[in-house]
């Protein structure tokens, strides 16, 4: 009977702690459960209050150098040397002391281009060089002059003195450039600006020594439109 009545308490207690224990092991799935949390996201993207994404503005400049079939315009980018033909007539292969050659060409800001200010920010002497067919003596001794808003129709010696106004003044050696604006104005997304005309004067001086007899050489002009820093 003494056998019998310990044994009671000792079946009790083990079945108290297996309650406890299993009572901690549904807690600690509980407490798992607990560190998790709901979720839910939101994402946002960017653009600009017209929509579509934050962009930038197109700047684009063209040129024609009116070497197109006919003369008729050629429009075209020449972003690098020796670019597009700038042609001096009438006979710029036969100069004499005195005489004075032109030639005309354009600018225009692209269609989907902003409206452009440009400038003519570089004038060199074409290379390799060479004493007869580009000689750097010749290229020293001639002198021009450019005009903007002179037409092609005005772009010679009777139109040229009473036209536009100087890009380029009167009597400048070939390497001299401007810092004198030309204005593109805008077309749409479709259309071109408004071409800016411009004319250049090649002039062999009067003072020409006779020894620049038979030589030609090859003057490059650069124009520059920019934007931003």
């Amino acid at each position: 009977m003494v056998a019998s009545t310990s044994a009671k308490p000792r079946s009790a207690k083990a079945t108290k702690v297996r309650a406890i224990l299993a009572s901690g092991l549904v807690l600690g799935v509980g407490a798992a459960f607990t560190l998790a949390a709901w979720t839910d996201n939101e994402w946002v993207f960017g653009q600009s209050d017209n929509g579509g994404g934050p962009g930038t503005k197109t700047y684009h400049m063209q040129q024609n150098t009116w070497t197109g079939a006919g003369g008729t315009a050629s429009w075209s980018d020449q972003d690098n040397a020796p670019g597009g033909a700038l042609t001096f007539s009438v006979d710029a292969d036969d100069l004499v002391p005195g005489s004075t050659v032109y030639a005309p060409m354009q600018l225009r800001a692209a269609a989907g281009s902003e409206a452009l200010v440009a400038s003519l920010t570089e004038a060199v002497q074409s290379t390799p060089t060479d004493p007869v067919t580009n000689s750097s003596v010749l290229y020293s001794a001639l002198r021009y002059e450019a005009k903007q808003g002179v037409d092609k129709a005005s772009c010679n010696a009777a139109g040229f003195g009473g036209a536009g106004s100087s890009i380029i003044p009167a009597g400048s050696p070939l390497t001299t450039i401007s810092g004198t604006g030309i204005n593109l104005p805008a077309g749409d997304t479709v259309t071109d600006g408004a071409a800016a005309d411009i004319c250049f004067a090649l002039t062999l001086p009067s003072s020409a020594a006779s020894s620049l007899q038979g030589l030609k050489t090859v003057p490059l002009w650069k124009f520059t439109s920019s934007v931003g820093s």
